[in-house]
């Protein structure tokens, strides 16, 4: 086996650009496959674990798809807000089990700041790995990816800034109401690792403050009005469903129901609600992923053309190598080689290309990923890392090594049937 292995190595190498091309088009196929399998295996693991069994989500007339993915994935700008004085109709419903709501808008350092009740920690099964939950106004729990990403320990404060930016430079805009950390979670591989989770008063709050510097510019009885808003705006949130809802408004609200029936219901009367809108989180990833099926069968496509390529590039290089070495094979034969050890060679010429060629592709599509995870914030905000071998992917290297195998298998059934005598007489 090992004069096999030998020899088999040095055809492969005494053709070095005919194996190379052979390897990088099966490989490029292989890489394909891999990132196709990696995106769509992460995605339904992503969105089980974010979408939280949310069966609704409400919020400011828009896009539906846009609404879910800003509230439940945090991909997107939200659509507006929703006032309180709706919500809190909402939430009171005999239809509605739990409730969860949202302020949105700001960020830090690209992570995004949401403002919501500590109920998100049950939502997501989120537990803390140090600290404790938000009770006062400017408090904020980080999840664990932005406590790897910044560096930030408990007691450490920081200010937020207007927007979503993802490019991490937004400079700090609410420098009158700083937010210090008081709890850290633990990985929960969801968004919320991601998110600096606060109190939804801490984001009217920051909001508040900045529009009673405008609103000095403006008549007295304004002024007086913004105060007492102020003053409201101090003191923690206890329940949402039982404070004076008066001017104060929310992003989103996450539904969970109560029933089956609600489903009928629940999003009937928040669409004829003026200003509001109600999206199902089912149905808008249901039609993400319809408006991407077009580009994941046009990849799919091609990676199929290149494993065909590959396939028939196998079968030319190792036909190319039987036919060059009959003779040498001959000899070996006439001096007691088993005529099992043809076959045997130009077998393992393939397999040894195909093997190669799947490991490498594998290889390349994760190195891929991790690249992007670590340069571009949108795939690190996905959290598709790379680091993560599926089984489907094991079934994508055997394919690619049950393809080596096939396509060597007509050359060297050829270079067995030869007889090594006639080769022998007629020399080379």
């Amino acid at each position: 086996m090992k004069l096999i292995f030998k020899l088999t190595l040095a055809n492969m190498l005494h053709r070095p650009l005919s194996t190379f091309l052979t390897m990088a088009t099966l490989a490029a196929a292989v890489a394909l496959m891999s990132l196709l399998i990696q995106i769509r295996e992460h995605t339904a693991y992503r969105l089980k674990q974010d979408i939280a069994d949310v069966d609704l989500v409400v919020g400011a007339k828009g896009s539906p798809l846009q609404l879910v993915l800003s509230s439940l994935l945090h991909i997107d700008i939200p659509t507006g807000n929703i006032p309180l004085t709706d919500a809190q109709t909402i939430m009171k419903h005999p239809y509605v089990s739990e409730t969860l709501p949202l302020a949105l808008g700001d960020s830090f350092r690209r992570f995004r700041v949401v403002g919501t009740t500590p109920n998100i920690m049950e939502f997501y099964d989120a537990r803390l790995a140090s600290g404790e939950i938000w009770h006062e106004a400017q408090q904020v729990v980080i999840g664990s990816s932005v406590h790897k990403a910044l560096k930030m320990n408990l007691g450490q404060k920081f200010y937020s800034s207007h927007g979503l930016s993802s490019s991490g430079t937004n400079e700090a805009q609410h420098q009158h109401a700083p937010y210090e950390v008081i709890g850290i979670m633990e990985p929960t591989y969801s968004i919320l690792d991601r998110l600096i989770l606060t109190s939804i008063d801490s984001i009217w709050l920051a909001h508040g403050e900045e529009a009673h510097d405008t609103l000095e510019e403006h008549s007295e009885h304004e002024d007086e009005a913004h105060h007492h808003e102020k003053d409201i705006l101090s003191q923690p949130v206890p329940d949402l469903q039982s404070i004076d809802p008066t001017g104060l408004e929310i992003t989103a609200l996450l539904i969970r129901y109560k029933s089956p029936i609600a489903a009928v219901h629940m999003p009937r009367m928040v669409n004829s609600t003026p200003g509001l809108q109600a999206a199902a989180p089912a149905i808008e990833i249901t039609r993400l992923f319809d408006l991407t099926t077009g580009i994941s069968e046009t990849i799919q496509a091609v990676a199929i053309i290149l494993t065909v390529i590959g396939g028939v590039s196998i079968f030319i290089t190792v036909s190319h190598s039987s036919a060059a070495g009959l003779y040498d094979m001959a000899l070996m034969r006439a001096v007691g080689a088993s005529s099992t050890f043809t076959i045997s060679q130009r077998l393992l010429e393939g397999l040894l290309i195909a093997i190669t060629s799947a490991v490498i592709g594998v290889s390349l599509a994760h190195l891929l990923l991790l690249v992007l995870h670590e340069t571009y914030a949108p795939a690190a905000v996905f959290g598709l890392t790379g680091m993560r071998l599926y089984s489907t992917e094991l079934g994508l290297i055997i394919g690619a090594v049950l393809t080596g195998a096939a396509a060597s298998l007509w050359p060297a059934l050829t270079a067995y049937r030869v007889d090594p005598s006639i080769l022998l007489k007629r020399g080379r």
